[in-house]
């Protein structure tokens, strides 16, 4: 198959990012609207992909534009600045072009790319069906829940239980990508506190037939990396030769900071609103009132944001050493970075709590405000697996003191 063309072979990284911060009035204008459909506007996501969104990290090879990490980290803070929720969605869809360039050998990336290079996934490890053998590819059978960036999807990127005799021991685990006329998308994003237009539906997959290449013999938890990916020596590019708690919690936490500024951006809004209102007398007299909490909050998420584009820059130093000396990038090292970002995305938790206890009840309370809306996706996106720092933490000690108890 002859490379794919990119779309704007011009296209720089500034551009990207300066395309994403354009964006943000249209999407603080859709926020609630967002919310009631489950996601963003089928107008928004062309404009996300006439602008390059979704190939940020596609390789060139195949249309894509093949910016690195910190590239794809910024455009996702200035979308979720915009509308946290659609942020979550287009991050969790476009992202995992980064997976599928890096797990799946030429054959199987010239049929999930194809002749267009279009191509959006969520990426679900949980292994919620089974993969049955054929003589010519693989039956894919089962439901997967938390399926974010569904709605606009070409694909499904989930993982399986390999079907084979038994034998008593753990069953072998696959990851396998499922193009969207293969699976449902089950309608059950509704009744959540927040992020309710990040398109976090189930999707089911009903004994649907894959090529072979489809599927690779792979645990998305513990990605084999020794002698370099299937992607890597496709691509060259270290990039797509990582281990994935690191990358996956460059998503979740851009997401966070980018909505932990949305609630910086609106709590300044009150804070116009106060300065131009009538002094009513304490406790909340002005604008003054507001500045310790914007200062305190301020200083959190640039602190947040300046973590999170070091944890992004390290995970790629991280697969360029990997593909040099393989014992430099362990899973230990991986969960390094993922714990530091875990800890930048608490700070942003910290900061909107602080600006919504400030702006006060008739502020952030109402059913409609903004800071109502970033404070519940917050609480929500606090219970997702990828923000249990005490969890990772666990994780990192057994791996760093494995002979004690």
């Amino acid at each position: 198959m002859a490379p794919l063309a990119k779309p704007e072979p011009d296209l720089t990284p500034a551009q990207i990012i300066q395309r994403a911060i354009d964006l943000r009035p249209l999407l603080l204008e859709d926020q609630a609207a967002a919310e009631e459909r489950g996601t963003y506007s089928p107008e928004m996501h062309e404009r996300f992909r006439e602008a390059g969104f979704y190939r940020i990290l596609q390789p060139a090879m195949y249309g894509g534009y093949e910016f690195d990490l910190t590239v794809f980290s910024r455009v996702i803070v200035e979308v979720a600045r915009g509308c946290p929720g659609t942020g979550w969605c287009l991050c969790l869809a476009s992202g995992h072009a980064l997976n599928a360039a890096a797990l799946f050998d030429k054959d199987g990336q010239d049929i999930i790319f194809g002749d267009d290079g279009e191509f959006a996934a969520p990426a679900r490890g949980i292994p919620g069906g089974l993969a049955t053998e054929t003589d010519d590819g693989w039956i894919i059978d089962g439901t997967w829940d938390y399926c974010s960036g569904s709605p606009y999807s070409t694909h499904a990127i989930v993982g399986v239980r390999i079907a084979g005799p038994a034998t008593g021991g753990p069953p072998e685990l696959g990851i396998a990508i499922v193009p969207r006329s293969g699976w449902e998308l089950i309608d059950n994003w509704r009744d959540f506190i927040g992020m309710r237009a990040s398109g976090s539906n189930s999707i089911r997959v009903d004994k649907q037939w894959i090529p072979k290449p489809l599927l690779v013999r792979q645990n998305f938890f513990a990605i084999n990396i020794d002698g370099g990916t299937e992607g890597y020596k496709l691509h060259g590019n270290s990039m797509y030769s990582g281990r994935m708690f690191g990358f996956f919690q460059t998503e979740i936490t851009s997401i966070l900071v980018g909505a932990g500024f949305a609630a910086l951006d609106e709590f300044e809004r009150v804070m116009g609103l106060r300065a131009a209102a009538p002094k009513l007398g304490p406790p909340m007299s002005g604008a003054a009132d507001f500045h310790r909490p914007y200062g305190i909050a301020l200083g959190m998420l640039e602190a947040a944001s300046n973590a999170l584009a070091a944890g992004a820059r390290s995970y790629l130093d991280y697969c360029e050493r990997g593909v040099k000396e393989p014992a430099s990038y362990t899973e230990f090292d991986d969960l390094r970075i993922q714990a530091g970002l875990q800890h930048a995305a608490r700070l942003v938790e910290d900061a909107v709590q602080i600006l919504y206890s400030a702006a006060g009840t008739s502020i952030s309370a109402k059913n409609g405000s903004r800071l109502q809306r970033y404070y519940r996706d917050i609480s929500m996106a606090r219970t997702n697996p990828g923000l249990q720092f005490d969890r990772t933490a666990m994780q990192m000690a057994a791996r760093k003191f494995p002979e004690r108890p």
